[in-house]
């Protein structure tokens, strides 16, 4: 009688592979969720950068004298950016000539005014821009604490 080997695997070798395959799967979707987290991270940096430029570039076009009548109560701001309120929800209106990201209802910002003080010879005008995200929004969890806070200076056209 002739006896034959038969190759089979054992329930040790299948928990083994099973065991080393589940930690395979495991890290990807581990990769793949951290990888996802940066992702957001970044796009909600890009987009609080965006909130805060914005004003800044609006305000340069307005020009110093417009700047100077809002500082002194002479003028009314545009509606889209309320100045020295502090941070004030930024509200999306399908309807409004300015158009948002959806997104963008997730944060705030503050526009803060000033004149400039440094230089007795130099006029101009100081702008503070912060967006922070709101509290208990995707936005805080995916940014974090972080507010982005920018600043210009307009000066006066020589004469």
């Amino acid at each position: 009688m002739k006896i034959t080997k038969k190759c089979a695997m054992s329930l040790i070798e299948v928990v083994i592979a099973m065991f080393f395959m589940s930690v395979a799967v495991l890290s990807y979707f581990v990769l793949n969720q951290i990888s996802n987290k940066g992702t957001m991270d970044a796009y909600y940096e890009m987009l609080a950068f965006s909130l805060a430029r914005e004003p800044i570039e609006v305000f340069r076009g307005l020009g110093y004298d417009y700047l100077k009548g809002i500082v002194l109560g002479d003028t009314k701001p545009p509606d889209w950016y309320p100045t020295n309120c502090g941070l004030c929800d930024i509200t999306i209106d399908p309807l409004s000539d300015m158009q948002y990201p959806a997104e963008a209802a997730l944060f705030q910002r503050s526009i803060e005014l000033s004149f400039d003080a440094s230089a007795d010879d130099i006029k101009g005008i100081h702008i503070e821009v912060t967006v922070a995200a709101k509290g208990q929004s995707k936005a805080e969890r995916m940014f974090g604490n972080r507010e982005i806070y920018l600043e210009s200076f307009i000066m006066e056209s020589p004469k």
